[in-house]
């Protein structure tokens, strides 16, 4: 198992890798039962990276918590 190389706090229950392929930078976020990459972006530092890719995937996270949600109460409405 690889160990975490860099730690951060705001977002616990993620463990971040920094890695190149085929010469491009990229970061993989694992946590939650998901493992998602992407590239670093030019400019970007790894920190910066984590955030953006760990942000949208709890946007669509919080997206999809929500539409169950209002499927669940339109069935018991009606």
């Amino acid at each position: 198992m690889y160990r975490n190389p860099f730690y951060l706090g705001w977002n616990k229950g993620w463990s971040f890798l920094f890695f190149l392929e085929g010469g491009i930078a990229k970061i993989e976020a694992k946590g939650f039962g998901i493992s998602i990459t992407t590239k670093v972006k030019k400019g970007e530092s790894p920190l910066e990276s984590a955030d953006r890719l760990v942000w949208k995937e709890q946007r669509i996270r919080k997206s999809r918590y929500y539409s169950w949600l209002k499927s669940i109460n339109e069935k018991t409405i009606n």
